[in-house]
């Protein structure tokens, strides 16, 4: 979300329709973490393997949604890798695919490592874009003008639906880890509001700071920063940069633990084939991954939300 690319796609294309499908994707959103929540407490389970051994009985459905989430996690790790070279070429004008070279290899070498630390650095960075969106968004006040209403106006519900649907993937996994910290579902029920105002708030600042494009750029909010200049064009560009390159290695070693071998030659094996594959997918752009993938994962994403919401 911080980098402005996917709330342009998903919504500020439908004008002010696109806040309808902010505020239906941010309760939707709500109700599945509320309802993971409410599974995870009832049955006391622990770890995401235990949840899909609760929601799923079938083990070939169970199979699949493992494949969805892998396949989610190396896809994610090749948008990270466009959007790093992305970056760097809107900012400094230099080559996309010497850039996804480099930082393909230096994921390479940082997955034989130990990379906990870096993992917990990301959630620092993005506490602190989050802090600089809203620094942007009260700076962006006098800007605000009318939007029109795109012609295509039923779109925004089905965007909407596949936004919720594609974060829901890797999300459902995560919120697991909360569950330790709830005692009643009282508590359940405020986490799942706070979560769903916390998206809406985000999204709605990115979207009002869109209307200061001017022209077509990969990483829609950096452009922005750079329009207003100062402290805020380098302290962004700095925390974009880091914030995409922690994504990609949180990305990428995710999915190496998920498909590890006994054989550390088998593991580096995947290792190369992953950053290796990373280089040549990155070439397709950052947007174009984005706007094509993650509509489809939003589309097979959709089977584990209705498994979670139909569980009784």
């Amino acid at each position: 979300m911080h980098h402005g690319q996917e709330i342009y796609s998903f919504f500020y294309t439908y004008g002010t329709n696109g806040i309808l499908g902010i505020i239906l994707t941010s309760i939707l959103i709500s109700v599945i973490i509320y309802k993971t929540l409410e599974i995870y407490k009832i049955y006391k389970i622990k770890t995401y393997n235990e949840f899909l051994e609760e929601i799923v009985k079938n083990k070939i459905i169970k199979k699949i949604i493992k494949i969805i989430i892998n396949l989610f996690l190396l896809f994610s790790f090749y948008i990270m890798i466009a959007g790093i070279s992305a970056f760097l070429s809107q900012q400094f004008k230099c080559n996309k695919f010497i850039s996804s070279i480099i930082f393909s290899s230096f994921c390479y070498i940082i997955f034989l490592k130990n990379i906990d630390k870096i993992i917990k650095m990301n959630l620092v960075i993005v506490s602190i874009i989050i802090i600089i969106l809203i620094l942007f968004g009260i700076k962006n006040i006098n800007y605000i003008n009318n939007q029109e209403i795109v012609k295509a106006k039923n779109l925004w519900v089905i965007s909407s639906i596949l936004y919720a649907s594609y974060n829901s993937i890797t999300l459902i996994g995560m919120i697991g880890m909360m569950n330790k910290y709830l005692n009643t579902k009282k508590d359940i029920l405020k986490v799942s509001m706070t979560t769903g105002i916390i998206i809406f708030s985000l999204a709605m600042i990115i979207f009002l700071l869109l209307i200061n494009i001017k022209e077509k750029a990969e990483i829609p909010v950096l452009y922005i920063s750079n329009c207003f200049g100062g402290i805020y064009r380098y302290l962004y560009g700095i925390m974009i940069f880091f914030a995409i390159f922690t994504t990609a290695i949180s990305d990428g070693f995710t999915l190496l633990k998920n498909i590890e071998e006994k054989s550390k030659r088998k593991t580096r094996m995947f290792n190369l084939l992953i950053c290796g594959s990373a280089i040549p997918a990155s070439q397709i752009g950052f947007s174009n991954l984005i706007n094509m993938l993650y509509p489809l994962f939003g589309i097979i994403g959709l089977i584990q939300i209705i498994i979670i919401l139909l569980k009784k």
